[in-house]
Parts: structure tokens; sequence; C-alpha cells
């Protein structure tokens, strides 16, 4: 095969169409996979920008919840060294009131700071007065710094303030007598709303949500902040059963176990603190701007697809076109063709055509042999004469079809050579086999009787020279076709009917 045969060389209609066909599908199908994949690549762009927002507001959010209770941890340390010192006397108590009244203005984000003695009894507080006869021994913390002997700082569930009503969160540490006894509890106290103040800062979508829980669940505070705020417990969330256990940090795809929304969450295990920070953008926030890209995308290629399809269309119709009109040129060419090579009377191939066949099957002839039929009808003038020029050209078409039909074996050419004169040539024949055709022909022309008034036969028929390539000593085309000529007039002279041979 030779290269690139497939592209040079010339198609069939359908083959053409399907090309142009295929060529349009694998556009659009580029178009579309092209389009898939620039859509991919935008959905994990913007999920790592949503992801890179997330974990910022959860970052500022650890430092601010980290920031809240260290200092409140400081004050509370301050105080319970000064207690340990000084003691606590009346006038030690009303400097202990004084300094903490003081530190509740000093320090953001505290409520109040509260002592309690062994019993639970309030001892000591930021506010005014004391308020005598309260007792907070049923608190959480109280009970849990009374069974732990640990000094570490103790962070509770969401309560609700004796003092002002409000919800707070609970910041406390153990007090000791000098021989490691429980001497009772201090206690700083943050408002929810103080965490809620700072979570209204941060950039969430409406859906959005940052929460502040302790490590068992329990919420201490969250944006949009929920009635139940106090009973809820994320324990069985996605976060605290799944992923906090694997990993201190992290981001995951979560449905939220509140209400119900599936939103990109950012999560922290605070260092050193028993609290987990949490904030979450919807997803549907996260693909907002995405879906309105997909939608602009797939306009976009479906308006290029359908541009492409029409052109593809257009260009398949022309081509349609022009392969009708290449069809209809090339018949036309074929019957241009035909008619010159063949005789408009008889039907059979005419001067030239059997002049350029004469000079292909020579050259051929010296390997295989030629053999030439020259034959005319007998009398003919007198049938044209006695009929009339009509049945003449009628007795010529019948003649023309019956040498076609006699030499349909021989695959012989019959021709036209002029008037009368018809001229058989037999490629691969020798004289002999020559002239059996030419004896076949006459003996079928005089079978066929048809009747000729102005011949003494009473029938027309024929004379024929035969000459081959076996035969003849001269050594050109015209020589052989010569030599049939003299044939021919050589069987007139002997009186028609019959064959010459030579």
């Amino acid at each position: 095969m030779k290269p690139f045969s497939l592209l040079s060389g010339r198609m069939t209609s359908r083959a053409l169409s399907i090309w142009i066909a295929f060529f349009i599908s694998l556009v659009c199908v580029s178009l579309i996979l092209a389009t898939l994949w620039q859509i991919k690549q935008s959905a994990n762009e913007r999920l790592a920008s949503a992801r890179s927002a997330v974990l910022n507001i959860v970052r500022a959010t650890e430092q601010q919840a980290t920031d809240t209770v260290r200092q409140a941890d400081n004050t509370l340390r301050n105080i319970a060294e000064r207690i340990e010192t000084d003691g606590l006397g009346t006038a030690q108590l009303e400097r202990l009131a004084q300094l903490m009244k003081h530190n509740v203005v000093e320090v953001e984000g505290l409520q109040g700071l509260f002592v309690y003695d062994a019993q639970g009894n309030w001892i000591a507080n930021s506010f005014s007065q004391i308020q005598v006869g309260l007792n907070n021994s049923d608190r959480d913390y109280f009970i849990w710094h009374r069974d732990n002997s640990s000094a570490a700082v103790h962070i509770g569930s969401i309560v609700v303030s004796r003092t002002t009503g409000e919800l707070i969160v609970p910041i406390s540490r153990r007090l000791n007598h000098p021989d490691g006894r429980f001497a009772g509890v201090a206690l700083a106290t943050v408002p929810v709303a103080y965490f809620q103040a700072f979570f209204q800062r941060m950039a969430v979508d409406e859906q959005g949500v940052i929460f502040l829980a302790l490590v068992n669940g329990d919420l201490l505070a969250r944006r949009p902040t929920i009635e139940k705020i106090m009973t809820t417990n994320l324990a069985k969330g996605e976060i605290f059963s799944k992923y906090l256990p694997v990993a201190d940090q992290g981001t995951a795809i979560v449905t939220s176990v509140v209400d119900g929304v599936e939103r990109l969450y950012a999560y922290q295990r605070i260092p050193g603190l028993p609290l987990v920070t949490a904030a979450g953008l919807s997803m549907q926030s996260v693909y907002a701007s995405w879906w309105e890209y997909v939608w602009r995308s797939f306009a976009l290629t479906g308006v290029m697809i359908l541009v492409l399809g029409l052109l593809g269309g257009l260009i398949w119709r022309q081509v349609q076109q022009l392969m009708v009109a290449e069809k209809r040129l090339g018949k036309a060419h074929r019957e241009l063709e035909l008619l010159a090579r063949t005789d408009g009377l008889t039907g059979v191939a005419n001067r030239r055509a059997f002049d350029i066949a004469l000079q292909r099957e020579w050259a051929q002839a010296e390997h295989r042999g030629l053999g030439v039929i020259l034959l005319d009808i007998d009398w003919f003038k007198q049938y044209n004469d006695r009929y009339g020029h009509l049945d003449g050209d009628q007795c010529l078409r019948r003649m023309a079809a019956l040498l076609s039909d006699q030499l349909d074996a021989d695959h012989g050419l019959v021709a036209r050579y002029g008037g009368e004169e018809f001229v058989i040539l037999l490629p691969g024949s020798d004289l002999t086999q020559a002239a059996a055709a030419a004896e076949r022909i006459r003996a079928a022309v005089a079978e066929a009787q048809w009747v000729h008034a102005g011949s003494p036969l009473g029938v027309v028929s024929i004379s024929a020279g035969v000459a081959s390539t076996s035969g003849l000593a001269a050594g050109s085309a015209m020589a052989l076709l010569q030599r049939a000529d003299g044939l021919l007039y050589k069987a007139k002279q002997q009186g028609r009917n019959r064959i010459c041979q030579g």
C-alpha cells in the first residue's frame, strides 16, 4: 500500500459522509471532554478555596477560645495564690472582691469571678454585693473539683448564671488547704454571647456554622444559635465519632446532626484544653458560583456543538451535492465517450473505436495472434433502391445486432466500417478460427431469411474477407486490414454470399 493512500485516495460518497460525521463527532466529544475536565478542575479549585477559608475560620476561633480560656485561667491562678497567701479574713475578702471586680473590667470576655468555700457557699465575687445564702454545691464543676484533686483548669458545660440569668461557660480551678484538702472553687464565667458575637464577625454563608464544644460533645457556642444549646450534644455527629478519634484536626464533608445541612467542615481539637472548635460552609454556598460557571460552560459548549453540527450538516450537504454533480458529470462524460466510440445508427463501435482497438491489439498480436473479418451486405444498393433508406437503416441495425450476438462467445469487437460494411476484430484467433467465425456469421444471416427482392438469392446475404496475423507476412495493422479488404473484394467477384480467407 502506498503511503497516505487513505488520505490521498478518492473516497466514496458514503465513506466521505462517515468521515465527516466522525470528524464532527470527534470535535464535539473533545469539546465535551475538555469542558468536563475544566469543570472538574474548577470544582477542585472551588473546594480547595473553601477548605482554605474554613480552616482560617477555625484557626481564628481556636485562637480566640484559647486566649479567652488562658486569660480566665491566669486570673483564677492569681486569685488562688492571693487566697493561699492572704487567707479569707473579712478585710482580705473585701480586697479580693475589689481585685476581682477590676479583673472583670480588664480581662476581655469575663462576665464574673466567684469564690466558693468547701461547702459551695459564696464567699466573694466580682459584683458589688455578696449575695448571702446562695450555694453552688450542686453545680457540675463544683462537684468535679470536690471529687478530683487535679489542679488543672476545668471547663464545664453551659449553665444559667444565678447572678445575671445569662447562659455562661464556667471556667474553674480547685482551691486547696495547705494540707491538700479541698477548700473550695474559684470560678470565672464567660457569656455564651461573647463567643457568638465573635462568630458573627467570621465570613460564613447563611447556612454556614461555627461552634465551640467540649471534647465530650457538649455544645458551648454556635452560630447560628439554637434554642436548645444547653442540652445539645454533638458526640454522635461524624466529627466527634468518626474524625476526631483519628486526627485532632482536618476537614470533612459532613451532614450536621443538628440541622441536617451538608457542609464542608474544618475541625480542631484545641491543644491543652478540653475544647473542640469547628466551622462549616454549606456545600450549596461552596458550589454556588461553580454551578453558574457550569451552566455557562455547558451553554457555550452547547452553542459550539450546535454551530459545528450546522456547519457539518452544511458541509455534508454540499459534499453530497458535489458528489451528485460529479456522478452526473461522470455519467455525461461516459455517455459522450460512448457516443464518440459508437456508431449512431447501429449501436456498435464506430470506425474511430475500431482503429484504436486495432492498434492496441496489434501490439499484442505477436504473442497471441489477431484475426480480422471485413464484410458487407450483398446488393445493399438494390435493397435501398427497392425498400428505401429507412428500411435500409433497419437492415443495418438488424445486421449489427446479429453480428454482436454471434461474437459473444468469441469476445470480438464488431464495428461499422462504413456504409454497409462491418469489421470484426478477433484477438487471439488464428486464420482457421477467424474463418470459422466468419462462416458461422454468414450461415446465421442466411438462416435469418431477411427478404431482399433485389438480390438473386431473394434474401439478405453477406460476403466476407478473413485475414490473420498467422498468415500475413506484412508487419503492420494496416496491412492486415488491407489483406482482409482484398479478400472481401475477391469474395464479391466469386459471386457473393461467401467467405474468402488468406
